[in-house]
Parts: C-alpha cells; structure tokens; sequence
C-alpha cells in the first residue's frame, strides 16, 4: 500500500510540476511604437559616448546538418566610427577586419597567417559596417530593416530586413542590450534553414587608446594585438 502511495504522490508530484512550469516562464513583451521611438533616442545618445571598446567575446554557431554547436572565443576591438577588428583564437586562429569600408581576412594555417579572400565581399562588408553602426547605438534604418523590441529583464532589439536579396542570407538580427543600456550583451545572426550566429560579448574595456595600426590590412599578416 505504501509503495502505491508513493508512486502515486511522485505521478501528482510531476504533473503539477509539468503544468506549474510555464507560470515561471517569462515572456518577452513587445515595446509599444512610442515607447520605441524613446528606447532608440537613448541608446543611441548612450552609445555615442564609447569611442573605444575592447572586449572578450564567445561566438556559438549552429549549423542544422550538425547535431553540435560550434563554440569558437576570441575578442572584439572597436574604433569610432568605423573601425572594427573580429579576432578568433580558439579553437581556430583567424582575424576579420573593417577600416573605413574595406575588409581584410586572414587565418592561421599550418603555422603561419594566411591573407584571404572574404567570398561574399558585399554582404561580409554590409554585416561588419552594421555591427559597426550598433556598437555605436545606431539600430533605426527604415530603409533597410523592420525594428521591434522587446523588455523582460533586459531590452532586445530584433532587426528583420525588408530586402528579398538580403533575405537570402539573413533572416534577422537580435540585438541583445546590457544593462546600463549602453553596450551590448549579444548579438544573434539568424540565417537561412534554421542556421544562426550569436556572439556574446563580456569584460568590456571602454574609451582605452586604441592604435590605429592593428586595423590596417596591407601585410600578408593581421598585426598583433596589444594585450590588456
């Protein structure tokens, strides 16, 4: 009898736990049109005040053919208002940089760096000037995207672009804020076929002397970064 009791009291035990789950999830609320108008005007007068960001960053890639996702760690180096250097240094070695509208790749191969072709230079150079643009606060570009957000315990942002011809490789972007509202957390690249990017950021250094040096590209080789 006690045994039957036991076994019971654990089947009512699960479903109350089963049916109680979802009261403990929070959902995202949408931000009214007004109250997004507000959210962008002081992003982006908090953002404008980082001429400078160094930080670590992990990128997460999933690729649907592929059970497992793809952690890779390396660091980000921004420079007002249009520098940006993405380094990779495990588990693979690789830089991708944007200096005034041109894109440099190299990656480390068999013992020494190799200069590369970006491929799609066009849409590569388009995603690096965007990330460029909202590192700086700048997310409203009617022209290009359909901006929402959304509040829970912290802001996001969700771009989805209105071209067909940028559909083709990107579905949306969703950018994640911190918590003073003047940096971000993430970002999430959604691809097509169910593939995304998202890129956390964390151990932001902000308004540190950036030399400009690290983001030329004219050597077969990135130049070293200064640590910190």
């Amino acid at each position: 009898m006690a045994s039957k009791i036991t076994i019971i009291s654990l089947i009512l035990l699960t479903a109350i736990l089963f049916i109680a789950a979802p009261l403990f999830a929070i959902e995202p609320k949408p931000i009214s049109d007004s109250e997004l108008n507000q959210l962008l005007e002081n992003v982006e007068k908090n953002f404008s005040k980082v001429k400078t960001l160094r930080t670590q960053l992990i990128q997460e890639k999933n690729i649907s053919l592929f059970s497992e996702t793809i952690t890779s760690t390396g660091l980000c180096i921004f420079k007002s208002p249009n520098k940006l250097r993405l380094d990779f240094i495990k588990p693979f070695k690789s830089s991708l940089i944007i200096n005034n509208n041109q894109i440099f790749k190299y990656e480390f191969f068999n013992g020494s760096w190799q200069k590369l072709n970006t491929g799609n230079e066009e849409m590569m150079l388009l995603i690096m000037e965007n990330i460029t643009s909202w590192l700086q606060g700048r997310f409203k570009n009617p022209d290009l995207y359909k901006i929402r957000a959304f509040k829970n315990e912290k802001v996001s942002v969700l771009l989805t672009p209105k071209a067909d011809e940028f559909k083709k490789f990107v579905s949306s972007f969703e950018l994640g804020l911190n918590r003073g509202m003047n940096g971000l957390d993430y970002i999430i690249i959604n691809e097509t076929k169910n593939n995304y990017t998202k890129i956390q950021f964390h151990n932001d250094e902000i308004n540190k002397e950036i030399p400009d040096i690290i983001f030329e590209g004219s050597n077969d080789k990135p130049h070293s970064v200064p640590q910190w």
